[in-house]
C-alpha cells in the first residue's frame, strides 16, 4: 500500500485539492469575461475554472505508471485510484458545505459540485482514453463550457453546462453528483487502458 500512496503522491493531491477548494471559497466569485458563441458575451466564474485542477492532477499522478504493469498487480490498483478520486471529491464537498454554513460565499456549494463533476468526468475518461489523453481533454471542458454553455442573449446557462449554473441550482448539484457516482462506478469496473 505504501508503494501505491507514494506513486500516486496522495499527500500532494490532498494538499492541491484542499488548496483549490480554499482558493475557490475565497475568490470563486471573481468573474472572467468570455465571448459567447451564441448572443452576447458571457461571464465565467473563477470557481468554475479552477475546480478542474484536482481532476487534472489526479490524472497526472495516476497516469505516471504504465497501465500494462499495474493491470497484472495482485491488488486492483484502478479501484484504489477510484477511491482516491472519490475521496478528493468528498474532501472538497465537505469543505464546500462547511464554507456554505459558515457563510463564506454564495459560490461555496458550486466549488464542491464543480470539483465532483470534473473528478467524475476524469473517472470516466481515464479508462476510455488513458490519463495522458484524458488530462488535456478535461482541461478543455471548462473552456468549451465558457464559450458554448450560455443560452442566447445571456439568459443563463444551458441545462447541460453543469458548472455554469448558480450554486443554489439543485438540478446542477444532482447532475454533478450523478457524474461523480457514475464515474466512480465505471472506473471501478473497467481498468484503464494498458497502452499509453
Amino acid at each position: 500500500m505504501n508503494w501505491w500512496a507514494a506513486s500516486r503522491n496522495v499527500l500532494a493531491l490532498a494538499v492541491v485539492t484542499a488548496a483549490t477548494a480554499g482558493t475557490g471559497l475565497a475568490f470563486g466569485q471573481s468573474r472572467i469575461p468570455v465571448p459567447a458563441m451564441v448572443g452576447g458575451a458571457g461571464h465565467f466564474l473563477l470557481g468554475a475554472l479552477i475546480t478542474v485542477t484536482p481532476a487534472v492532477i489526479w490524472l497526472a499522478f495516476t497516469g505516471r505508471a504504465r497501465g500494462a504493469t499495474e493491470t497484472v498487480a495482485v491488488r486492483a490498483v484502478h479501484r484504489l485510484d477510484t477511491l482516491l478520486a472519490t475521496a478528493c471529491a468528498v474532501l472538497t464537498l465537505g469543505m464546500a458545505v462547511l464554507g456554505h454554513f459558515m457563510g463564506t460565499d454564495a459560490v461555496a456549494l458550486a466549488i464542491g459540485r464543480n470539483t465532483a463533476f470534473y473528478l467524475g468526468l476524469a473517472l470516466i475518461l481515464n479508462p476510455l482514453t488513458g490519463a495522458r489523453i484524458a488530462a488535456p481533454v478535461l482541461t478543455a471542458i471548462p473552456l468549451i463550457l465558457a464559450v458554448g454553455g450560455w443560452k442566447s442573449g445571456g439568459r443563463g446557462a444551458q441545462p447541460w453546462a453543469v458548472v455554469l449554473h448558480p450554486s443554489t441550482n439543485t438540478p446542477a448539484l444532482l447532475a454533478g453528483l450523478a457524474v461523480l457516482l457514475g464515474g466512480a462506478t465505471f472506473s471501478s469496473l473497467k481498468q484503464p487502458r494498458g497502452a499509453f
